[in-house]
């Protein structure tokens, strides 16, 4: 095939390569039907140059012919091109029937055939030869009525998706509408050159002029950015002027509006698709160009923290549908919290889009949690003061009852020591078990007086703990405790975050109670005797057996259990237990069995462990007796360990 050179090679070439990159570019970022069809209005334009330029490079008539041929075609497909892409632009792809999809791609391959045998027919050109007057060869021809049918259809299908454009202009705001209106005037730019072209007004030769206005328009969309050179565009003052006109001043104090308020607000089609967003939002979500675009896609899934309702939404489970949900966010600004309203846009009853309003609530959840926390604080400080109450109370008790009698001891035998000094009673004579008894007075004052002070200090509320070895802790207290012939049994490994001071108390006590009240010797009779007058289930029986039976030496056990309902550690011992029908009291201050005890002992240990936010529960031991089970203790994992 031989070729020539013309002036219009290299625009036309430049067309074709500026479309053949534009559907490069549409087909790499395609994310749906839309960029397809974006991708063939690209390749329809891209084809609509090639032809031309084929046509006018050749020298002889079939060539020329031939390509022309292969040229008139690409007008309709163009025109069916742009309709799909303007079907999915505007959301409506419902249109997309499969009857209408084939009736539209029926067009071009029609037109198609029928140039390609126009020498048959004559119905789309005639008389046409080759005119080699000029500096280069041209062809010549008349239109026959087939290009005046193609003509008519193609106009009548370019007014119907530029009468959805101008719906689309007039329903949309900001960045949207501005696409809407590029494209409208777009298509009407390739209408009115195209009908210079057919009734050869145009002052170039075939259909050049639809090239060469898409080759300045299409350099320079791709240079600058398409949705920054739509920006810059001044169509807000054009709609301004003619809305104005119209004396409709509504949609030009709603754009003010919308760009001025601090909530974002987002507007999506029936399908999901974003068609128009305010900066706010943009900013609050970090949005890059999201118009056009599927909100699940845009608003990705992982950047949800924390939702409720609008979670399945953003995640394609479920449409968009009207809802209100809080959402914490990952923004480029930190962790946000959004309120999410959805509200429907409705044309009679059905709904044709969706409003999502965008509320940054952060502060104020903040504050909420901050004030939560106060609240917590206020209550555990009022908690403690009760606590420390309630100690302060019997305090004064243990004052006013407990150290009375031993001090009424004291004082009458300082009395018989005062007459005997005087002689005035010559009958008061001071023996070795006078002085015996008030020293056992003395003792016991002491010994309350002790307990008193531990009771109160070990009620106040645990406000720092550190990573605690129970294994470590119980034999630390084990040997500040006269413990005889008695044996400790440490069956855990455990760390827990507690009060070491606090928790070696709790372990003190216990072994001092057990030490005392668990082996068969004279001290512990009078437990033998609350066991052997008290219940008489069978954990009592068995406790009474092992008594009869003469275990003499406790043994005491600390470890951790594990259950469905519960986890901490125990105490336990093998000694004749506690009555069932006591388990409850043996807690309370001031309980005690013994003549010399103060009842403080496990009273100590019921407060030391409530301050830490513990319960303490008693129970049978595996060997029937006494077990003291500690539960709501916080493990931590055995890295954490400090040296006790």
């Amino acid at each position: 095939m031989e070729l020539q050179a013309t002036p219009y090679t290299v625009p036309l070439a430049l067309a074709v390569v500026v479309g053949t990159v534009g559907a490069a570019i549409s087909w790499h970022q395609r994310e749906g039907p839309l960029e397809v069809s974006a991708m063939g209005v690209q390749l329809s334009l891209a084809l609509w140059s090639l032809f031309t330029l084929l046509t006018v490079s050749a020298v002889s008539l079939f060539w020329k012919q031939l390509w022309f041929a292969l040229f008139l075609p690409t007008i309709p497909l163009l025109v069916v091109t742009t309709s799909l892409f303007t079907v999915h632009f505007v959301g409506r792809r419902d249109w997309l029937t499969r009857p209408r999809v084939g009736a539209l791609l029926t067009f071009p391959l029609v037109t198609l055939g029928l140039t390609l045998t126009n020498g048959i027919h004559g119905l789309f050109l005639v008389d046409v030869g080759v005119d080699r007057s000029g500096s280069f060869a041209m062809l010549t021809y008349e239109f026959g009525i087939g290009v005046k049918a193609m003509a008519a259809i193609s106009y009548a299908v370019a007014i119907g998706y530029n009468t959805v454009l101008a719906r689309r202009i007039a329903r949309s705001r900001n960045v949207y509408r501005k696409i809407s209106a590029v494209i409208s005037l777009s298509t009407l730019a390739i209408g009115v050159v195209t009908i210079l072209s057919l009734t050869k007004l145009s002052p170039f030769p075939h259909f050049m002029l639809v090239p060469f206005v898409y080759v300045v328009v299409g350099v320079f969309l791709l240079s600058m950015g398409s949705v920054t050179f739509i920006r810059a565009l001044p169509f807000d003052r054009i709609f301004s002027i003619v809305e104005s006109r119209l004396d409709n001043t509504v949609p030009l104090a709603r754009d003010f509006v919308l760009e001025a308020v601090d909530n974002g607000i987002i507007v999506v089609d029936e399908d999901g698709r974003i068609v128009d967003v305010n900066s706010t939002a943009k900013r609050m979500l970090g949005l890059n160009r999201p118009v056009g675009k599927p909100l699940t896609t845009v608003v990705r899934p992982e950047w949800v923290l924390e939702c409720g309702e609008i979670g399945p939404v953003l995640e394609g489970d479920e449409p968009v549908h009207e809802l209100d949900d809080e959402a914490w966010v990952e923004t480029p600004n930190g962790e946000r919290c959004y309120q999410a309203t959805i509200s429907a846009l409705s044309e009679g009853d059905e709904a044709r889009a969706h409003v999502i309003l965008l509320h940054d609530i952060t502060d104020r959840k903040r504050r909420e949690e901050q004030l939560q926390e106060q609240k917590e604080a206020l209550r555990s400080r009022k908690q403690q003061l009760e606590h420390q109450n309630e100690r302060l109370d019997e305090f004064a008790g243990i004052v006013s009852h407990d150290l009375r009698n031993p001090l009424n001891v004291t004082t009458s035998y300082l009395e018989l020591f005062e007459a005997q000094i005087d002689g005035d009673d010559d009958s008061a004579e001071i023996s070795e078990t006078d002085i015996e008894e008030m020293r056992t007075a003395t003792e016991r004052m002491e010994a309350i007086i002790d307990d008193a002070l531990t009771l109160a200090r070990e009620g106040k509320a645990v406000t720092e703990t550190e990573p605690v070895d129970l294994s470590e802790t119980a034999e630390s207290a084990w040997e500040t405790v006269d413990t005889a012939d008695a044996t400790l049994r440490v069956e855990t490994d455990t760390v827990i975050e507690a009060d070491r001071g606090r928790l070696r108390t709790i372990f003190e006590n216990l072994t001092r109670n057990a030490v005392e009240h668990g082996s068969t010797s004279p001290a512990s009779q009078t437990r033998q005797d609350a066991v052997e007058h008290g219940s008489t289930s069978p954990a009592s029986q068995t406790r009474q057996d092992a008594v009869e039976h003469g275990r003499e030496n406790v043994t005491v056990t600390v470890g951790d259990f594990d259950h469905d309902d519960a986890a901490g550690f125990f105490v336990a011992d093998d000694g004749p237990g506690i009555p069932d029908d006591r388990k409850r009291e043996v807690l309370d201050h001031g309980f005690t069995t013994s003549e010399g005890g103060t009842g403080f002992g496990l009273a100590i240990v019921t407060d030391a462990a409530n301050a830490h936010g513990w319960d303490v529960t008693v129970t049978d031991s595996e060997t029937a007796g006494a077990r003291f089970e500690f539960t709501g203790v916080d493990r931590v994992n055995d890295d954490s360990r400090t040296d006790g």
